[in-house]
């Protein structure tokens, strides 16, 4: 088939820093290509594709690492990107995009199917797209999320290179956490949370400018706390460094406060081996067996109870969990069979 993947153009694919959806978007390209697609990457013109595949670029760098981008010219340059792939979407089987790319106001513009993963979306955002723009699939990465837009769409959860993470059967003594620093993503519990354990912890993560209180989070709740001792911050590090930590981590720790509708760092967290302490919130029951590859729990003393009880768990079980539900083949497959369903719907 010949596919089109529509990524924002805010940051590259890969990303050069840790990141979520476009670690899934660039593993989705590679195995696509791999199994014989013709791929377009429409992204930022600091992306890269595996030989095979081709990106089309408006811009020639990300926004986010565009000191000459603005806001205004960040929506304009989303709006092209989105445009461009759908001025040529005759030239594709498939056009699939991520959301928050602005793809599905353009879905109604070519008989092409399109297809957009919901990598985070609020229901009446979905409702509009289905009243309005009724041939746009939308797919969920999870079953809360699925639940949360009120049912009927297809899940296809994100998939890990669980070849390229390494594995660490014998932990080190420190806790980790990854994420935005932002309330619901719940750094300042897993500061308490380690404290209670009596852990060191190591935060990765930076501070999102998307919403509004997050540098007051940051400087009220979190950096008062990083000591480099107790507490160490890295802002930003590579994907592979992040790996290395969760390899050689006691225990993950994702003390979520929202709906999370799937929680990348948790699939790779598990296939590194590390046990995942977390809240029961959003696709957390479905990532985390509780007893078998880690602990789900409310309260900041009951997480911290928990940690202590971390060296029960197996962490190779965490590995083998991740293999048979989050890989990358499977994501890669289950997108496959899903552009072939709806190819053949329009034939």
């Amino acid at each position: 088939m010949k596919i089109a993947q529509i990524a924002s153009i805010r940051f590259p694919i890969p990303p050069r820093s840790h990141g979520g959806t476009e670690i899934a978007i660039d593993l989705l390209t590679r195995g696509l290509v791999e199994r014989g697609h013709e791929v377009t990457l429409f992204a930022s013109g600091d992306s890269r594709t595996p030989p095979g595949g081709r990106l089309h670029a408006v811009v020639p760098r990300a926004a986010s690492e565009d000191s000459d981008s603005t806001s205004y010219l960040e929506h304009e340059h989303e709006v092209r990107n989105a445009a461009e792939a759908y001025l040529a979407a005759g030239e594709f089987d498939v056009l699939h995009s991520h959301w928050p790319t602005p793809a599905a106001y353009f879905s109604d513009r070519t008989a092409s199917p399109s297809v957009m993963t919901y990598a985070y979306i609020e229901k009446p955002l979905h409702d509009y797209y289905r009243a309005r723009y009724p041939r746009l699939q939308g797919v969920c990465i999870s079953e809360a999320q699925n639940r949360l837009l009120g049912g009927g769409l297809p899940v296809i959860p994100y998939g890990v290179d669980v070849a390229r993470i390494p594995f660490g059967a014998v932990p080190e003594h420190f806790l980790l956490t990854v994420g935005r620093l932002v309330p619901h993503k719940g750094a300042d519990r897993a500061i308490a949370i380690a404290r209670r354990a009596g852990i060191p912890l190591i935060i990765v993560g930076d501070v999102t400018p998307y919403l509004s209180g997050s540098d007051a989070f940051y400087e009220e709740r979190v950096r008062p706390h990083v000591d480099g001792r107790g507490v160490l911050h890295y802002p930003t590090l590579p994907n592979s460094e992040v790996l290395a930590l969760m390899s050689r981590a006691k225990a993950f720790l994702f003390p979520i406060s929202w709906e999370e509708p799937f929680g990348l760092v948790v699939a790779e967290a598990l296939a590194a081996g590390a046990p995942v302490i977390a809240t029961p919130r959003g696709s957390l029951p479905e990532l985390v067996a509780h007893g078998v590859t880690g602990f789900l729990g409310e309260t900041d003393d009951e997480l911290a109870g928990f940690v202590r009880d971390v060296g029960r768990i197996d962490r190779a079980a965490c590995r083998r969990r991740a293999e048979e539900r989050y890989s990358v083949g499977r994501m890669v497959a289950d997108y496959e069979a899903l552009y072939a369903r709806l190819v053949g719907l329009r034939t």
